[in-house]
């Protein structure tokens, strides 16, 4: 060993080197690997509806047919579901429309409500000044009619005297001349 010449590496930094290669091989396969499967979960991510459908419609039942019948209740109910949302937001529009002239007419009604119960007070008001009123003009009239029911009696005992007086012409008494 003492006289050959050394050509290129030891044998140590040889191994050293067949194992970092085998190492640096054995991650590149290993990042292969994982690209490759990204790449088919990508792929199969990518895959439309329709081919998802077949592939699980093939399997089970085994027909084109049905397949064909099943895409076309799906587009089917699929575009009565867009119908449907389209007229449910027209009534939703309609809805806010109808709502926001309740509203306003709540508005009105609730005004006219507190103008008229102003109006009502205000009746109740005059109604309570004219019972007033016609308490006190039925007291006068009360007053009045008594008076009027002793001028009467006054007047019938002052006929009595003027028929007694006119039975006895005798008493009577002329003025002189």
């Amino acid at each position: 060993m003492g006289n050959e010449t050394v050509k290129g590496l030891s044998v140590n930094a040889k191994t050293l080197i067949l194992i970092l290669l085998f190492v640096n091989i054995g991650f590149a396969s290993k990042m292969l690997n994982k690209y490759y499967k990204m790449k088919e979960s990508g792929y199969i991510r990518e895959k439309t509806f329709q081919e998802q459908l077949e592939t699980r419609v093939m399997r089970a039942f085994g027909s084109m047919e049905e397949l064909n019948k099943m895409v076309s209740d799906i587009t089917r109910r699929k575009e009565e579901a867009e119908k449907l949302a389209e007229s449910f937001k027209e009534q939703d529009e309609q809805l806010k429309l109808t709502n926001k002239e309740l509203e306003s007419a709540k508005a009105k009604l609730e005004e006219e409500k507190a103008r008229l119960q102003k109006e009502i007070w205000a009746v109740e008001d005059s109604l309570s000044s004219a019972k007033k009123v016609l308490s006190s003009k039925d007291l006068t009239i009360q007053e009045l009619v008594n008076k009027l029911e002793a001028i009467e009696r006054e007047n019938a005992a002052v006929k009595k005297q003027l028929e007694e007086q006119s039975k006895a012409p005798e008493a009577w008494n002329l003025p002189h001349q």
